[in-house]
């Protein structure tokens, strides 16, 4: 991407966003600090769950910010880019909760971490105590998501309309998490009925937060009209169910020392996703079986997650979720193309809306 003071090199905004994220950390961390060895305790888990991300939703937030002609001074949109991660950080920890997931990122996810700090109390107390803690570490992330997002709107010429986006976004994002646990809680014969209430969650659920609002809030924080808003929100919502796709993709066939996951884990998580979907309406009695043995179950084989992965592959799984990736993708790139945005912004969500839906890891 051709140098540009409005628009630097990647490696130097995600710089830059880490930065920022470090430090409202450490407003937080002055807050909790009356809390003593507790408020440390949750600042450290904090610092390392926030760790090991790509930053593309702070990327593609400053790079919708220069495409649309944002100002050199780009002090408020880095502040929200790192709320944006912020407010990733927690949603992660809250879903490692409520699946249950040991990691993130090969490392220990929060709560295990917290469950590993208080091993003497033994496993069963550990463990409830590890998940208690996750659930309030993560509420603190979202208020230091939301101590980056207020230092940027006290300077906001037009404040109202930034802090209504990243409001709707995470209502929309918390009623996608309780379809996505509502669909899997359902009886797995129900599986075939489940395509509309599966898309339904990629798009509230990652879309959302993924490309639907980082191209938006980029937009208006360049002080794009609301047209212009609004079409950055309507290539961000194919973008971002794409996005969704190779992540599901990744979870059923990716390299867990790539992805940082067991293989197979999402199986193992009973998580209901289009290729799940595929595999179960399109497939023999017998793909439905392997499918069964292994979907939800915790203590499932490695040789039973392993059938129910190649059953899923073998039913045609993959290939659809392939298929539906090119169909999402081209026109929303197309669309992009044709706003008319402004270079070397426009070329930098291009690269970074390829790389959303076409990333190993």
């Amino acid at each position: 991407m051709p140098a540009n003071p409005s628009l630097p090199p990647f490696d130097a905004l995600r710089a830059r966003v880490e930065m920022r994220m470090s430090e409202v950390l450490a407003d937080t961390a002055d807050a909790v600090a009356p809390a003593g060895v507790a408020g440390t305790e949750v600042i450290e888990v904090l610092e390392a769950s926030s760790k090991g991300g790509k930053r593309l939703r702070a990327l593609l937030t400053m790079a919708s910010f220069g495409a649309n002609g944002g100002a050199d001074d780009d002090r408020a949109a880095v502040s929200v880019a790192a709320a944006l991660e912020w407010f990733q950080t927690a949603a992660l920890i809250h879903d490692d909760v409520l699946d249950g997931s040991d990691t993130r990122r090969g490392e220990p996810a929060a709560h295990r971490r917290f469950a590993t700090l208080h091993a003497h109390l033994g496993e069963d107390a550990a463990g409830e105590l590890g998940r208690a803690a996750g659930v309030l570490a993560g509420d603190i992330a979202l208020m230091t998501a939301h101590r980056a997002l207020d230092s940027a709107l006290v300077v906001l010429p037009d404040p109202g309309r930034t802090a209504s986006l990243f409001a709707s976004m995470e209502e929309l994002v918390t009623a996608g998490q309780y379809l996505d646990m509502r669909i899997a809680a359902a009886p797995l014969e129900s599986v075939g009925e489940q395509r509309a209430d599966i898309l339904a969650t990629m798009r509230c659920k990652t879309a959302s937060y993924s490309a639907e609002h980082p191209l938006a809030l980029g937009a208006a924080l360049a002080g794009a009209e609301a047209s212009r808003i609004d079409a950055m929100r309507s290539i961000g919502v194919p973008l971002g169910i794409a996005f969704q796709l190779r992540d599901d993709v990744l979870g059923l066939v990716g390299s867990p020392a790539v992805t940082g996951k067991p293989a197979g884990d999402d199986v193992r998580e009973g998580k209901r996703t289009l290729l799940v979907w595929h595999a179960w309406t399109h497939g023999t009695q017998s793909h439905r079986t392997a499918i069964a043995g292994a979907l939800g179950r915790r203590d499932a084989t490695p040789g039973e997650i392993s059938r129910a992965v190649e059953a899923i592959v073998d039913a045609g799984g993959l290939d659809a979720a392939e298929r539906e990736i090119a169909a999402l993708t081209g026109p929303a790139l197309a669309a992009l193309e044709g706003l008319g945005l402004q270079d070397p912004g426009v070329t930098a969500l291009k690269d970074l809306c390829t790389r959303l839906v076409t990333r190993s890891s």
